[in-house]
């Protein structure tokens, strides 16, 4: 009896995890079953259960994921470039590819935050705490830049950040309707000329 209960679980949490992040962000959260998650992470019943929980567990657990996932590219980024409006035309190029085989859905984060509202506490808490933490990589960038006069210093780089954070948000919405738009650029040509004005 003691060998079974200490018998190493037989997948890895992490990748089946990724797995049902994955599905979630294609399906968004109503358009989720169990069945489906079920099949997608390649696990029993009885194994979900007892390492993730029921539904929404699984679904928050996959989002912090996600917003994870934003950080680091985000935090990569912000390590690679040598300028403030660099970050800024990388962070708009790069809105929808955090996994490039999945750029066709757009950010889970927004969809999350389109399709829950403000009905789950704590999904708004993890959604705007992630919020804040882009919002600070985008900061700092631009404080390096204002320090080094390469930007403007007439704004302060935490409104900025939040100006530009909204304006991907804003790029990310139309090209997910209408990806051929053909003033979609607008949004990162009026963010770059306000930086440099």
């Amino acid at each position: 009896m003691k060998n079974i209960m200490a018998r190493k679980r037989e997948f890895d949490k992490d990748a089946v995890l990724e797995k049902a992040m994955l599905v979630f962000w294609e399906q968004g959260y109503e358009g989720t079953s169990i069945r489906t998650l079920k099949e997608a992470m390649g696990i029993s019943s009885s194994s979900l259960y007892e390492t993730f929980g029921d539904k929404r567990s699984i679904f928050l657990a996959a989002l912090a994921r996600f917003c994870k996932l934003e950080h680091d590219q985000a935090a990569q980024m912000a390590q690679e470039v040598t300028s403030a409006t660099q970050f800024i035309e990388t962070l708009f190029a790069s809105a929808e590819t955090v996994l490039p085989t999945r750029s066709t859905y757009g950010s889970m984060a927004f969809n999350t935050m389109v399709e829950f509202g403000m009905r789950d506490k704590d999904v708004t808490e993890l959604l705007f705490a992630h919020y804040l933490d882009i919002a600070g990589i985008i900061s700092d960038i631009l404080a390096k830049g204002q320090k080094a006069g390469t930007i403007t210093a007439q704004e302060d780089p935490t409104d900025l950040a939040y100006l530009i954070l909204s304006s991907i948000q804003g790029f990310i919405t139309i090209n997910g309707m209408k990806p051929d738009f053909a003033d979609i650029h607008a949004f990162k040509q009026v963010v770059i000329r306000l930086l440099n004005s």
